[in-house]
Order: C-alpha cells, then structure tokens, then sequence
C-alpha cells in the first residue's frame, strides 16, 4: 500500500474515535479503562518506541468503548489501541 493510502486509513480510524499507534513500540501504560469518560487530548495510552515515550490522546471527549492496549504489549504502526465514541 502506497503512502497515501496509509495516512488514508490513519486518518478514517482518528475520525472515527480510534487511537492509533504513529510507529511500532511497546505499551508502556494504559491510562483508561471501558466505559470512562474522557476529554478532547487526554492522554489514553503511553507508548514506547527507541527509547522515547509518547502519550496517545483522546481524539475528541467522549467515552471509551474499548482498550485494545496491553501493558508491554509489542504493537505494529497503525494499531489501534483504543477505540472513543463521540
């Protein structure tokens, strides 16, 4: 799949509530759980990659419809690690 295509689906899923891993890491820390209530930038997800961390955040305030991070879980780019509904 061609670079446009990546930021493509990238984009849909952020649309669409999805947080997304930006590059392959580990999940260091997830800061939410099913059903929490969360504000537009809070951080959801601590990941890890090259030794940096980066904190993943909610997309828009809404609710958490799921976790899909596991703590020191080894996630691909483009994995969606936690899903909120608007």
């Amino acid at each position: 799949m061609d670079l446009l295509g990546r930021r493509a689906r990238r984009k849909d899923a952020i649309q669409a509530g999805g947080v997304v891993a930006p590059m392959p890491g580990i999940v260091v820390n997830t800061l939410v759980k099913a059903g929490d209530y969360v504000e537009k930038d809070q951080v959801l997800v601590v990941l890890e990659s090259m030794k940096m961390q980066m904190q993943l955040k909610a997309p828009f305030t809404g609710r958490v419809a799921r976790v899909a991070a596991a703590i020191g879980a080894q996630v691909e780019k483009g994995a969606v690690l936690a899903q909120v509904d608007g």
